[in-house]
């Protein structure tokens, strides 16, 4: 159908879930901020795990055609009337829209919807994966501000001697001495190799000390999403499972989403294992490996010096934050930095490298 591009100052749209749009996903995939996290599989995935409660709603022109489209998701690390200091509405990726005036007026009345289903929650934030389009203006003026946040991508259309040279020095000696020591890294068997994978996120989290989603969120998206889009992988160290990663795959782009390790004196398993996702994803046909941020610009954070260590470039597509109960946000805040402890996995943790 021809694209409406004149909205009038009232243009109202018809709401629609996947459910009810069976070209949700043809949309999604036309449109080049479309993401895995915004497929109707990721969707259900979502619905499926414990603690999280996915909204996907996209708006329809009065041609037919879709014209904008939101997945968020509340998230809740406690329940009952404890929620409503634990509970935050995540989009793991921008909202897009047709990039027009019709787009805009069709986003916003999507923000809208969400901000008056999500109204209960501490605050609502809006991960980008790409840089500020039109969906920018939109979301500011519902009261989204944009704030710095940092991610590094890589690169993956050079050939594999020129991102092994892009990497740092000293990360191409530990790839080296990890090979030495008996690290090696295979793609494990996804359904058979979840608790295995989780047990390693368990003892990253616990050390960071930081909650971890749900074994059901993991269980879900090998369900619900494509084989080829979701792979998990196993770190062995002389024969020893000792790291796991599991990344998604959508379009031309690969998704370190989640990776957790022992430490093992003299080896560095999440080196291997972050390099044999490039790699693998360039055999795939990938074209960018996307670390899934770098944390904010002013914050010490640990992991993006990790992460700068693979030659990619450092971007800033920022993040966009609204709270909805400032007092609550207040008080939330103080009792997480008071019992984050608390709410991370527990488990025993051998930093002994023994």
């Amino acid at each position: 159908m021809a694209a409406n591009t004149a909205a009038p100052p009232q243009a109202r749209f018809e709401i629609v879930g996947p459910q009810d749009a069976p070209d949700w996903d043809a949309y999604v995939l036309s449109h080049p901020k479309g993401t895995v996290f915004h497929s109707s599989a990721m969707v259900r995935a979502f619905a499926a795990a414990k603690g999280h409660q996915p909204l996907a709603i996209a708006a329809r022109d009065s041609e037919g055609d879709l014209a904008a489209l939101l997945v968020a998701v509340r998230v809740n690390t406690l329940g009952g009337p404890a929620s409503r200091f634990a509970s935050r509405s995540i989009f793991y990726a921008e909202p897009f829209c047709r990039d027009d005036e019709v787009g805009a007026a069709a986003l916003s009345q999507l923000l809208r919807a969400h901000d008056r289903r999500m109204s209960g929650v501490l605050f609502a934030e809006v991960r980008p994966i790409n840089a500020p389009g039109r969906e920018r203006a939109v979301l500011v003026s519902h009261g989204y501000p944009w704030l710095d946040y940092l991610n590094y991508v890589v690169d993956l259309r050079a050939d594999e001697h020129i991102l092994h040279t892009n990497l740092h020095k000293s990360l191409r000696k530990q790839l080296k001495r990890n090979a030495e020591r008996g690290v090696d890294v295979e793609l494990a068997d996804p359904i058979g190799g979840v608790e295995q994978m989780y047990g390693h996120l368990e003892l990253s989290y616990a050390r960071s000390g930081v909650p971890l989603a749900d074994i059901s969120l993991f269980e879900a998206v090998l369900a619900e999403l494509p084989s080829n889009a979701v792979s998990v992988r196993t770190v062995r160290h002389q024969g020893q499972p000792v790291a796991s990663s599991i990344c998604l795959f959508f379009k031309d782009r690969m998704y370190g989403w989640y990776g957790g390790s022992q430490r093992i004196s003299g080896v560095s398993p999440d080196d291997s294992i972050t390099w044999h996702e490039m790699l693998t994803a360039r055999s795939w046909g990938a074209t960018c490996y996307d670390f899934g941020g770098a944390g904010w610009p002013d914050e010490e954070y640990g992991p993006r010096s990790f992460k700068a260590k693979f030659g990619g470039e450092l971007v800033n597509f920022g993040r966009y934050r609204k709270v909805f109960g400032p007092l609550r946000m207040k008080l939330a805040t103080a009792a997480y930095a008071a019992t984050r402890r608390f709410v991370a996995p527990s488990v025993k943790v051998n930093d002994t490298g023994k």
